[in-house]
């Protein structure tokens, strides 16, 4: 992997949080959307859907069937966003943490660190979301890992990201000045 410049923490708290929000809302909106998915696909083609999608009364209040697609999309977005913001905390407080003990030599160092944290905060992740959908808790052994390692992939490679788009602005906005 290429040298990537390490920087402070504070400097990348608010890129962090920022694209933590953007990938907690597209991931959110991905599961409710999934949630509507198999209604979607049992009602292609149903003669039926027609007529009752009419019948203001056949969907109880959801706002029609638009509303019946939509409402588990834009509790997704906003379920999603309270996660990621759950992992971009884990993911920063694990870039000061190392901060602290010894700052890092690259951005690669930094990645890792930020990974780490994020996988931390992915096992509080996992009891979130297993006591959201009502499962037992030995559904952490499954849920735990695979939120473990998706939160680790996906900070580290946004702090990588995040590293790289502040090497190649500092020195233009140098130039600038």
């Amino acid at each position: 992997m290429p040298h990537i410049p390490a920087q402070r923490p504070s400097k990348l708290a608010t890129p962090m949080l920022i694209l933590a929000l953007l990938a907690g809302a597209v991931m959110g909106a991905l599961g409710g959307g999934l949630l509507v998915l198999p209604d979607l696909i049992a009602s292609a083609g149903d003669p039926d859907i027609i007529e009752t999608s009419l019948d203001t009364q056949a969907y109880n209040g959801w706002g029609g069937p638009t509303g019946y697609f939509l409402i588990p999309v834009l509790y997704g977005i906003l379920c999603g966003m309270f996660l990621a913001l759950i992992a971009a905390t884990g993911s920063f407080i694990g870039l000061v943490l190392q901060d602290k003990k010894q700052p890092a030599r690259s951005g690669n160092d930094q990645a890792v660190a930020a990974g780490a944290g994020a996988a931390v905060a992915g096992v509080l992740l996992a009891l979130f979301v297993i006591w959201i959908i009502g499962e037992r808790l030995t559904s952490v052994f499954v849920i735990g890992p695979v939120l473990m390692a998706l939160c680790f992939i996906i900070a580290q490679l946004a702090l990588i990201g995040i590293l790289r788009f502040i090497d190649k602005r500092d020195p233009a906005l140098r130039e600038a000045i």
